[in-house]
């Protein structure tokens, strides 16, 4: 009988330890569910990250002269573009856009409204995060800014990532 509670003991343990090395293994997301970004993220300890600097964008047509507003295109346009490179960037690496945790955003005016396009920005967001095939939302922080270096450029991203 004695050993028999042994061994129940030590496959309790041994359940026990390997459940909680299973749910530390992936991020940990917090807030609204009807909102697109998340309020906090747990990263587990000893996890590899990965950073980018902001990434603006990127000419539509190089045959476009600096200045035409057509050769980077609105927030959205743009958005999509760096987007895309980001993804590019992250599969270099072995990422995957659901591996993205964090987000540093800057908006500047667009030159023809005058405005900040949030609504762009966000449309874009929505086509890579919280999607049926990337349910992910990242934390997000979203600046409105005066400028960019460029002022036909209208945003600016930069990402974190954890490897799996």
């Amino acid at each position: 009988m004695q050993k028999l509670r042994i061994i129940i003991g030590l496959v309790v343990a041994i359940l026990c330890s390997n459940f909680g090395k299973a749910q530390a293994q992936g991020v940990e997301f917090s807030g609204s569910p009807t909102s697109i970004i998340s309020n906090s993220a747990i990263i587990p300890e000893g996890k590899k990250l990965f950073y980018t600097s902001g990434l603006t964008a990127f000419a539509t047509s190089a045959s476009l002269p600096e200045g035409d507003y057509a050769k980077y295109g609105d927030t959205k346009t743009q958005a999509l573009g760096i987007l895309k490179k980001l993804k590019e960037m992250l599969e270099e690496k072995g990422l995957k856009m659901s591996n993205v945790f964090a987000m540093k955003v800057f908006i500047a005016p667009d030159v023809k409204t005058k405005t900040y396009d949030f609504d762009g920005w966000n449309a874009a967001y929505k086509m890579y995060f919280g999607t049926p095939e990337n349910p992910v939302k990242p934390v997000r922080a979203t600046l409105g800014i005066s400028t960019l270096v460029n002022a036909n450029k209208f945003i600016e991203i930069e990402l974190i990532a954890v490897y799996p």
